[in-house]
């Protein structure tokens, strides 16, 4: 992927969680980490996303990556 099909994808994720989370009173995105674990893009994408704090994900020792956005992912999103 060049670097602006990786900016593409982080900004599509990042506007995802912004949406669901309006979209479900400040709900979390849940996912399989098996369905994740097949598309190597999106989990890198994901991991930038919390390591940079833009994201959090609550279901650490899950099955499931539970993701939600951070009030930096909001301003990113916002300032976009």
């Amino acid at each position: 992927m060049t670097n602006e099909e990786v900016t593409k994808l982080l900004d599509m994720l990042l506007q995802s969680l912004y949406d669901y989370h309006f979209a479900n009173n400040g709900g979390s995105y849940t996912l399989p980490k098996a369905m994740l674990n097949a598309d190597a893009n999106s989990k890198l994408a994901i991991d930038y996303l919390i390591e940079n704090e833009y994201a959090v994900d609550s279901g650490k020792g899950s099955d499931n990556l539970v993701l939600s956005i951070t009030p930096k992912g909001m301003e990113y999103v916002k300032s976009k």
